[in-house]
């Protein structure tokens, strides 16, 4: 009995010395703990270094009464830190330090690469690694080749891009194209557009519902009457233009011309036009006329309903007159062929005056004095 009142004085003895010398601690956690209280009402999202990152994730994995002491996030965020950071951990170790990829060439065989591909720009990819294979004795993947290889920059001498071919021979050239246009009682009608390059005028149009090879000669006959061709003439591989192959030996010099199409051998043997048929696939060749077919259905042939061919054509001769001789153009800064009286000095002042066309879907305005 007496060891047992001994042992109860003893731990109350210990309990007052421990609260007695550690109080400041005690209050101190007090204090600390308070402060967090209204620092969490406070704050919503509390700013977190990677330092507070690093404490936390030690601190759960030797205290097990961490998650009752957290109070600035939540447990399962710290979690998150510490799964995020084992991926981290193990992507860098599985890329080779954070360099994933192909480990680079030498410096020499980039130089290789270089002379070779600055020497000959026409050399691709393919060729310079099997060059580099037989007669140097270093292989590379032709990616990686094409990779170093000097980058083109103006085409090569003697070449001429197509941009270029119609910038300088604009004046020569015609293009052409089809469109359809449905009218009410759905029957397609094909709409003919012939347009000169370097002015965006409209040379010519017509429209068939049944389009032939013979009705297309008809239609460039009728767009130079006075024998004023010009000496090209782009247009698609479409097959009312004759898909067949055409290759006839020119006995003047000698040598065998080929035609893509009937219509390339009739311009060229009757009107003196070179043909010049676009790559298939490939509508860019000829932009303008591709242009020229939208603007049409967006200003004129969307807003109309067309009740048979003879109509159709009614609209696109008003539509026609106006875009050649009262439509701004930007493409060229200006009217293809403008009025006569748009071509004198305007007055300095006077009252505007607005022409309808297509009763009033476009209007032609001019200044009165």
């Amino acid at each position: 009995m007496k060891i047992l009142l001994d042992i109860t004085i003893l731990m109350g003895l210990n309990l007052f010395l421990f609260g007695f010398l550690q109080r400041k601690m005690v209050l101190w956690v007090i204090a600390q703990q308070e402060q967090l209280a209204v620092y969490k009402r406070t704050v919503k999202k509390p700013k977190i270094k990677e330092r507070d990152r690093i404490f936390w994730m030690i601190l759960s994995n030797i205290w097990p009464e961490w998650k009752s002491r957290l109070v600035i996030v939540r447990p399962e965020t710290v979690s998150r830190w510490s799964r995020r950071r084992f991926k981290d951990y193990w992507r860098e170790i599985s890329n080779g330090k954070g360099k994933a990829g192909r480990p680079p060439i030498t410096s020499e065989h980039i130089d290789f690469i270089r002379r070779i591909s600055s020497d000959h720009p026409e050399y691709g990819a393919d060729r310079i690694a099997g060059m580099l294979k037989e007669n140097l004795g270093v292989e590379h993947a032709p990616s990686t080749v094409e990779k170093y290889m000097v980058k083109k920059g103006t085409p090569p001498r003697g070449t001429q891009q197509w941009s270029t071919f119609l910038k300088n021979q604009a004046s020569a050239i015609w293009c052409c194209d089809f469109m359809v246009q449905f009218t009410f009682f759905f029957t397609g009608v094909y709409i003919f557009i012939i347009m000169e390059l370097e002015s965006r005028k409209i040379v010519h149009f017509g429209v068939t519902e049944h389009p032939t090879l013979d009705w297309v000669k008809q239609q460039i006959r009728n767009a130079t009457p006075w024998g004023a061709c010009p000496r090209f003439m782009i247009h698609d591989n479409d097959g009312k233009f004759g898909q067949q192959r055409i290759e006839i030996i020119n006995e003047k010099i000698g040598r065998k011309n080929t035609y893509r199409s009937s219509l390339d051998f009739w311009l060229s043997r009757s009107m003196g036009i070179k043909g010049i048929p676009i790559p298939y696939n490939a509508p860019d060749a000829n932009a303008h006329c591709e242009r020229l077919n939208g603007t049409l259905r967006r200003e004129c042939l969307d807003h109309m309903i067309i009740l048979n061919a003879r109509h159709l054509y009614r609209i696109l001769k008003e539509y026609v007159a106006w875009y050649n001789h009262g439509r701004y153009h930007q493409g060229i800064d200006g009217i293809p062929d403008a009025y006569p009286e748009l071509k004198v000095k305007k007055p300095d002042s006077g009252k505007i005056v607005a022409i309808p066309v297509l009763n009033g879907l476009h209007h032609d305005y001019r200044l009165a004095a």
